[in-house]
């Protein structure tokens, strides 16, 4: 089998394992731009997980011509009015850690009964013949604690109850919250649609 390559449009070796591991079985090798020599950091500037991921898949298509993917997600509360969502990862203002943006959440919630809250992604493909987006979402609640014990996940995992597993993301070992996923959920669309492209 030739293996096909694919750019994906990311700084981060942590999202690169992931997504080499889903795709390597369907023949693929993932790229990141710095492997390509190419300094990468387009301005997302869109409101919508959708629009910021197409900016970045669009444009590291635009530099490579390879076939490109970007992911973009991020947690949504809607006692929040749908806050942080895209601004997930500069919640509260720059400067701040996970942990800090985290119980930046906590606070601006306080003892809302609504604790209702959602990981979206969306993952957006782009080559010469087309672009298409697929989206992921896990449903959970936003505790009432930061997490300090839990030793799995990042951002704000250690805040976000998963009912079915009655834990939080951040007590949960990542090959498990691997299965339930928002970025699976959207990855495993996306893969069901490349396999069908061959």
């Amino acid at each position: 089998m030739t293996k096909r390559t694919l750019a994906f449009a990311s700084g981060s070796a942590h999202k690169w394992k992931e997504m080499q591991m889903l795709l390597a079985p369907y023949g693929y090798e993932v790229v990141l731009p710095k492997d390509l020599g190419i300094s990468f950091s387009p301005e997302e500037t869109e409101t919508t997980f959708t629009g910021n991921s197409f900016i970045k898949s669009k444009e590291l298509y635009r530099l490579t011509g390879i076939p490109s993917f970007a992911d973009d997600s991020g947690i949504s509360v809607p006692a929040l009015g749908g806050e942080p969502g895209v601004y997930s990862a500069r919640f509260g203002g720059p400067g701040l850690n996970d942990k800090e943006r985290a119980n930046f959440l906590l606070e601006k919630l306080g003892t809302n009964k609504d604790r209702r809250a959602y990981y979206s992604c969306v993952v957006s493909y782009v080559d010469k013949n087309q672009e298409v987006s697929f989206e992921g979402r896990v449903d959970g609640l936003i505790a009432e604690d930061y997490d300090d014990e839990g030793k799995f996940g990042f951002g704000y995992d250690p805040i976000f109850i998963y009912p079915p597993f009655d834990k939080r993301f951040s007590q949960i070992p990542e090959s498990k919250k691997n299965t339930v996923s928002h970025r699976k959920k959207a990855m495993e669309l996306f893969l069901d649609w490349l396999q069908k492209q061959n």
